[in-house]
């Protein structure tokens, strides 16, 4: 076994530093005896080729100093979260090939933890809380139960706040006018989509399914009427469509 060079580790450690304000992302060395190597090793953050990249532009090549990125429990299971989403998420192959398949997801994207927007976040925390396990200080997030989580339940359930979005706030912890009545009236493949990917159903169905709601509430009401506009420019196009179509073919057969 060797020692490491005082001098080499002063400026490895000094490198580690300036790479990680660079990042915003805490690096620290780790030094091998039996291999006599250098290891800067971070969790989440940047991906490992910029880092090695970085190294390299550096002039560290004459010292062998390896890259390792580890993904912590919060970036897999937003990961998970998204390819649910997406409906790539790969149910029946147990913790461990779940894992997997996020690691080679999101191998090479920078900051895998963060989320893309106010509600991502608000989702991503609920269902940290729903699968943390332990008390105190032993208190930690399973990822393997929040891959059980989202398997068994979808997604749907994280959302932050089922109410309507109010008139003029932004669209995001609330919901908008068709996701509100989706969660409120999707039935069959509908609600399946709607609970594990947070598919909206389609616009005519929705307004149909508010109309036949003998007690549709008022927030449902405000809904179907913020979607009228929208569901009139369509029936416009699609008259005009079958309109032009049918004087096409009248002009043939003439």
């Amino acid at each position: 076994m060797s020692t490491p060079t005082p001098s080499l580790e002063v400026r490895l450690r000094r490198l580690a530093e300036r790479l990680g304000t660079r990042h915003r992302t805490p690096i620290e060395t780790w030094y091998d005896s039996e291999r006599s190597s250098w290891t800067l090793r971070w969790y989440d953050g940047p991906p490992a080729a910029a880092i090695r990249s970085e190294l390299d532009r550096e002039g560290t090549a004459a010292t062998p100093v390896l890259v390792r990125r580890d993904l912590t429990t919060r970036a897999l299971a937003l990961a998970a979260l998204r390819e649910t989403r997406a409906g790539a998420m790969r149910r029946r192959v147990g913790s461990w090939g779940q894992r997997y398949h996020l690691e080679q997801v999101i191998g090479d994207q920078p900051h895998p933890e963060r989320a893309a927007d106010p509600r991502e976040q608000a989702m991503l925390e609920r269902l940290l809380t729903e699968a943390t396990t332990g008390d105190g200080p032993w208190a930690v997030p399973d990822e393997s139960r929040a891959f059980d989580l989202i398997a068994r339940d979808g997604i749907a359930w994280l959302l932050p706040d089922c109410r309507l979005a109010a008139p003029g706030e932004p669209v995001g912890l609330a919901l908008d006018p068709l996701e509100f009545l989706t969660a409120r009236y999707a039935q069959d493949v509908h609600r399946t989509a709607w609970e594990t990917a947070l598919t909206t159903m389609p616009l005519r169905a929705a307004i149909t399914a508010a109309r036949s709601d003998p007690a549709p509430g008022p927030d449902a009401a405000r809904a179907a009427l913020a979607l009228l506009p929208t569901l009139r420019d369509q029936l416009t196009v699609e008259l005009d469509t079958v309109q032009a179509a049918l004087t096409r073919a009248a002009a043939t057969a003439g």
